[in-house]
């Protein structure tokens, strides 16, 4: 009664964290001749090969290709019955796959996946906790399951792949876009969407997801999803997150429209009412990050949220011009 499942982990550079990633999968209660463990690697140059090598799962090298391109190679290479995907950066619950095969048995056909959130770590560090609070709130992700835990389960049009179980009998007829570095999930999930199949996102089933530690590398990243985002919506000409646009249309609303301020006090008052709401929101924002945080210094989300906004909407423009994701 229990089907096959193949768990494949796409991941490069991720000594510090891949141990714990597998160690987490190795341990679930689903037994054990029922899954599999595949670790595609993107041409690690630290020692993530030597890590995974020492653990009895299968590993396969893919310098050359990006991360979309790994997910099809473990596909491709991949024997379950159903096709479970986590980051190297992730630990997943004990009862992660008992979970998903229980809920994705029960679907309909135009079900494709089920899927739950990622949640931060409670011993990362506090700027990576403040980052992974931030994002469970409306301002930081929108709302989006990416992030957000939702406290029902629900269908959405897109359920993020370090906490996914999709059904193999139709991805494997599917190819990720092997163009895409980052907001490859997104990209495929929506393909899936438009052919008329759902997500079920299940808020009980978490992956505990590590998050950036420094703002460089946060900014970083959301400059290139952002960037990602853009070119997925040129990709299909249609809006595929009505929240991917908005820091961008803020910013070009602000740099265009400054000028007329001295001329008519009405566009003045305007900027000033949209400046208080969003002051409101950063500050339930933060407060929100404070209830989880029980640390002052969590006041920091008061200024990472900006940054957040400014870097993803800048990043989103740069996407717009440009012709390919910068991998």
């Amino acid at each position: 009664m229990n089907p096959t499942v193949s768990v494949i982990i796409v991941t490069k550079n991720e000594e510090k964290y891949i141990s714990e990633c597998i160690e987490s999968i190795l341990s679930q209660d689903y037994p054990k001749g029922k899954y599999e463990i595949i670790v595609v690697d993107g041409g690690s140059t630290d020692k993530t090969q030597q890590i995974v090598k020492s653990y009895d799962v299968k590993m396969i090298i893919d310098k050359d290709g990006s991360i979309s391109h790994g997910r099809n190679i473990g596909i491709k290479n991949s024997k379950g019955l159903y096709i479970a995907f986590t980051d190297g950066d992730c630990a997943v619950e004990k009862s992660w796959l008992s979970k998903l095969v229980y809920e994705i048995k029960k679907t309909p056909k135009n079900i494709v996946a089920v899927g739950g959130p990622n949640l931060v770590f409670d011993d990362d560090p506090l700027f990576a906790k403040c980052v992974g609070y931030m994002q469970e709130t409306f301002l930081g992700s929108g709302g989006s399951p990416q992030s957000y835990k939702i406290n029902e389960p629900r269908y959405v049009q897109s359920i993020p792949n370090c906490n996914i179980l999709y059904k193999g009998e139709i991805i494997s007829l599917q190819r990720y876009d092997d163009s895409f570095n980052m907001g490859d999930d997104c990209e495929f999930n929506f393909r899936l969407n438009q052919k008329g199949y759902k997500f079920l996102y299940l808020p009980e089933v978490i992956v505990w997801h590590h998050r950036r530690d420094n703002i460089k590398t946060l900014a970083k990243k959301m400059f290139l999803y952002a960037q990602a985002m853009a070119v997925i919506m040129k990709k299909h000409r249609k809006i595929v997150r009505w929240y991917a646009c908005v820091p961008a249309l803020a910013l070009i609303a602000l740099a265009s429209a400054l000028p007329l301020i001295l001329f008519f006090p009405i566009i003045k008052f305007a900027y000033i009412f949209a400046f208080l709401i969003y002051f409101g929101l950063l500050l339930i924002s933060t407060l929100q990050v404070y209830q989880k945080s029980k640390s002052r210094k969590s006041i920091i989300t008061f200024l990472l949220l900006p940054l957040q906004h400014l870097v993803y909407g800048l990043g989103f423009l740069d996407g717009m011009i440009k012709r390919r994701v910068v991998k």
